[in-house]
């Protein structure tokens, strides 16, 4: 059987610009490690080469990892080595750059990796520095998915201990591939440490990259997955802005400004970018650990929601459903079923005393979509009133929505009253905002901004806040919660409140001090408090004159 023609080094690989160009001297070109026989360098890194291979045996092209000979004498650099090899040949993810084998050849350390054509997420934003931010959401995304594996894997280790979860400790734009079908593949885990094992080798070794490490893991304290977040927030702002949040001209000053969070705000680089992925990067690089995400979960859902309102905002409009008698079926067989569901109902409110969970639960169960909308969120509205908070959720989650047969109306008012109770009385606001963001996609209520804006306001977006109030209060549609004076009252207090935050806080320009005096007077001239002793005007009038100082003061001072 003739031997199969292999590609040249140029058909086969797309080198980098700064990739080290073959020559015919380099020692490792020609020889075979494994079954693999070198083709060509690809690149060569601080401890090891890297070099393009084929496997004779699977006649498939291969990426060979290289210790440097200088270097296998040194028991850290080869601990590290030995080390990614065994762990990750361990992971199996889509996202995670498999390894194959391992092992040494005439006095040389080499792994075998998959080898995949694409570039480094370095050479990708070298090559498009202004990158779409639905992009930066996906690539972001699979990266987070590989973290999210790598966190809880379970493997046995070679000495059969039992692993529990893999810190990376080196997530670089260099550390990413991306192919040319924008697949991420998570590579070099050299710096990988098992989440459950205290090893003494490298003890007191700070290990990673600099500008990507954690203030934690600069001070080498005991690190969890949120050090890594941390290293993913870096590298979204850099793929947003296409400079490092943390940029110096010196170590020490570097090492300051990591373990103290100074970095310009993302939307003060790229004002186009929206507020959700900006707050993102702000919580992944938090300084104190809890105040990051816990978990790749929790950062996933923040990204679908982006992701989300970008496709709303990039469409402007609202999602169009057309009619299905599917789905119309529910509420025709609805008027069958009603009667019987609402006496169960009735027994369960009325004949035991308030129900429990386990008691609606099992009515909404059994009753399926037959109780109609309106039903149900009479029911809620009593439950609010007794302040049972628990039960009223549940009642207002079964609240049909217009795929299954129920009013968009009535949904809709279910939705927002059930983020209401969530973010006032359960504290849930990512839980809350979440619904809210959703709903204002595709229905134009104000009581949504509203409410959204409630939500800035105790998360400190002040700017955003404002925006969300002022909306809520120039619109001139109807809205499925009754928008009384006191409602609007509460309204101006807030549109102020934002304000006064956002010069105080966020910029201190003059102009946005008026806009907060003035929006302080029209609360105190609506809310009628030259009558009325309320804590809300007695608050407005003492801000308002503190205001008026700092204006005074301004003035005197030009």
């Amino acid at each position: 059987m003739p031997e199969k023609k292999r590609k040249t080094p140029a058909e086969s690989y797309d080198a980098p610009d700064d990739a080290a160009t073959p020559s015919v001297s380099d020692p490792f070109i020609g020889k075979t490690f494994g079954h693999c026989e070198i083709i060509e360098k690809i690149s060569e890194g601080g401890s090891a080469y890297v070099y393009r291979g084929y496997n004779v045996r699977f006649d498939l092209d291969r990426v060979i990892k290289i210790l440097k000979p200088s270097l296998t004498e040194e028991e850290d650099f080869y601990f590290r080595f030995r080390q990614e090899a065994q762990l990750t040949a361990r992971l199996d993810h889509p996202n995670i750059l498999r390894v194959f084998d391992t092992g040494e050849q005439d006095g040389y350390f080499y792994i075998e990796m998959e080898y995949i054509r694409g570039q480094t997420l370095r050479e990708y934003i070298q090559m498009n520095p202004k990158l779409n931010e639905r992009e930066i959401l996906e690539i972001t995304t699979q990266v987070a998915r590989a973290l999210d594996y790598a966190h809880n894997v379970e493997i046995t280790a070679p000495n059969n201990e039992v692993i529990h979860g893999i810190l990376h400790r080196d997530l670089k734009p260099e550390n990413v591939m991306l192919t040319q079908g924008k697949l991420v593949k998570l590579m070099d885990f050299g710096a990988a440490k098992p989440l459950n094992i205290t090893s003494n080798t490298m003890q007191g070794m700070i290990v990673g990259t600099f500008h990507y490490m954690s203030p934690e893991q600069l001070k080498g304290e005991d690190l969890d997955a949120r050090s890594d977040f941390f290293s993913l927030g870096i590298i979204m702002y850099e793929l947003c802005t296409g400079v490092k949040p943390f940029a110096a001209e010196n170590l020490t000053e570097l090492i300051d400004k990591i373990t103290t969070c100074k970095y310009a705000k993302l939307r003060s680089v790229r004002p186009t970018v929206t507020v959700l992925t900006e707050e993102l990067i702000d919580r992944l690089l938090s300084k104190k650990r809890d105040h990051r995400p816990k978990t790749t979960k929790e950062i996933e859902e923040i990204i679908q929601i982006s992701a989300q309102r970008l496709t709303a905002w990039s469409e402007g409009r609202r999602v169009r459903v057309p009619f299905s008698f599917k789905r119309a079926f529910p509420a025709i067989s609805a008027l069958f079923s009603t009667l019987a569901l609402a006496l169960s109902i009735y027994s369960a409110f009325f004949k035991s005393g308030t129900p429990t969970n386990a008691t609606l639960s099992s009515a909404m169960k059994n009753s399926g979509s037959a109780l109609s909308g309106s039903t149900l969120l009479g029911k809620g509205k009593e439950l609010e009133r007794r302040r049972l908070w628990g039960e009223a959720v549940q009642v207002y989650e079964s609240v049909p929505t217009v795929d299954e047969g129920g009013l968009a109306n009535e949904y809709l008012e279910a939705q927002i009253r059930l983020a209401y109770i969530s973010f006032t009385y359960r504290n849930q606001l990512t839980k809350a905002r979440s619904i809210l963001e959703k709903l204002r996609m595709e229905y134009s209520d104000p009581a949504i901004d509203a409410y959204l804006g409630k939500i800035y306001m105790r998360q400190s977006l002040h700017i955003e806040a404002k925006e969300r109030f002022e909306t809520a209060l120039s619109s001139t549609k109807g809205s499925v919660i009754q928008i009384t004076d006191e409602f609007k009252s509460d309204l101006l207090f807030d549109l102020a409140t934002s304000l006064d935050k956002q010069y105080i806080y966020v910029d201190k320009d003059p102009g946005v001090l008026m806009e907060a005096i003035k929006a302080w007077s029209y609360f105190i001239e609506f809310a009628g408090c030259d009558s009325k002793k309320s804590k809300n005007c007695i608050y407005a009038k003492k801000r308002i004159e503190e205001l008026h100082k700092i204006d005074e003061q301004l003035n005197r001072g030009k």
